[in-house]
């Protein structure tokens, strides 16, 4: 199931399907699909050219209304940006027809690892942002930050799977 709102009327739509999600990659064999958050934000004028799908995303506040009216752009995330840390992690989905689509928290299937930002990873293990791509190791330099943003979920499709739910908790490497 998919709930995908709109911030501006804070209206909601929700689709349910679990067609993405197989009868052998939940525990117990559950036909049922986990829970995915979707923020639709309409009117928005333009995304960054290094930003595609799978990447974490961050707002950052310091953009004139007058060119995007939601007062904000949109970022990838980077450990080496100290301010990014303590921002919400969003998974970019798309911007169409001037409709951008993040995710607050679901599942996202890649066909290779080194597809968009997915740089590493190993069924069940956690992920982090380590510089600006999604990895199973978090990043080691001094003055990065550290969040867990998930894991990678078992299955049996041949995908790499990811559990995406960032945790508001960081530390900083001293």
């Amino acid at each position: 199931m998919t709930l995908i709102i709109n911030p501006i009327t804070q209206s909601q739509t929700i689709s349910i399907n679990s067609f993405g999600i197989g009868l052998n990659s939940l525990p117990n064999g559950s036909l049922e699909s986990l829970m995915e958050l979707k923020y639709a934000f309409e009117g928005w004028p333009s995304i960054p050219a290094n930003v595609s799908y799978g990447d974490v995303v961050v707002f950052n506040n310091i953009v004139p209304a007058s060119t995007n009216p939601y007062g904000v752009e949109l970022e990838k995330a980077n450990t080496g940006i100290p301010g990014h840390a303590n921002k919400t992690m969003m998974v970019f989905i798309s911007h169409e027809s001037g409709v951008l689509t993040l995710m607050h928290k679901g599942y996202l299937d890649f066909t290779t690892i080194t597809e968009s930002s997915l740089s590493s990873y190993a069924q069940g293990d956690g992920l982090y942002v380590n510089g600006n791509n999604i990895a199973i190791s978090p990043p080691q330099t001094t003055g990065s930050w550290v969040k867990s943003i998930g894991f990678c979920m078992p299955n049996m499709e041949g995908v790499y799977r990811i559990w995406f739910e960032s945790d508001s908790t960081y530390f900083t490497i001293g």
